[in-house]
């Protein structure tokens, strides 16, 4: 039984669904990615965070500025920062490694607007995400996935459904607002 429970575990872990019969939501995935500054992100980073992730493929990507400036502005005012993190990831496991350089070049030269290098497709993998979409992710401050969304032009009740979620999680931190 406990080979079966671990099988199960690990499956949930990859492919970010639950075991049959099982209560355990996915997690955040254990991950050491870099920027394309060649910093380098753990999931350790975020623990003890509300987090939400925006990831998406090439195609994906002209909608993930839209979707980062909705959920901020709907989210303007409403908590202390350190209770909320968030992360962009770049899906490149299609990328062939001879061009990795000319593509980690494309991104922002602004440090700010760092961008996590997934060049294996981890998180695309693990979380099954929607090709050509922005991919939003919200992760409660023990790890746990709490609601995924996607889409590629902001719609008002996606987003409603992604910001009721992180103040759901932002008040189980910061209880009373």
């Amino acid at each position: 039984m406990k080979v079966a429970r671990r099988f199960w575990v690990l499956w949930a872990l990859c492919v970010g669904a639950t075991a049959p019969g099982s209560a355990e939501p996915p997690v955040l995935i254990e991950f050491e990615l870099q920027d394309q500054f060649d910093r380098t992100y753990r999931a350790a980073d975020y623990a003890g965070r509300v987090l939400y992730v925006i990831a998406s493929d090439k195609d994906g990507s002209r909608y993930n500025g839209s979707w980062s400036r909705a959920i901020f502005d709907a989210l303007e005012g409403d908590r202390e920062d350190e209770a909320l993190a968030t992360f962009g990831v770049a899906d490149l496991s299609g990328v062939p490694f001879f061009l990795k350089k000319m593509i980690k070049g494309k991104f922002p030269r602004d440090q700010d607007q760092w961008v996590l290098m997934d060049w294996k497709g981890l998180f695309r993998k693990a979380y099954r995400f929607e090709p050509g979409a922005s991919n939003i992710l919200v992760f409660a401050t023990d790890g746990r996935l709490v609601h995924r969304a996607h889409g590629r032009e902001v719609e008002p009740q996606v987003l409603d459904g992604v910001v009721a979620a992180l103040r759901e999680q932002l008040d189980r931190v910061w209880p009373g607002g």
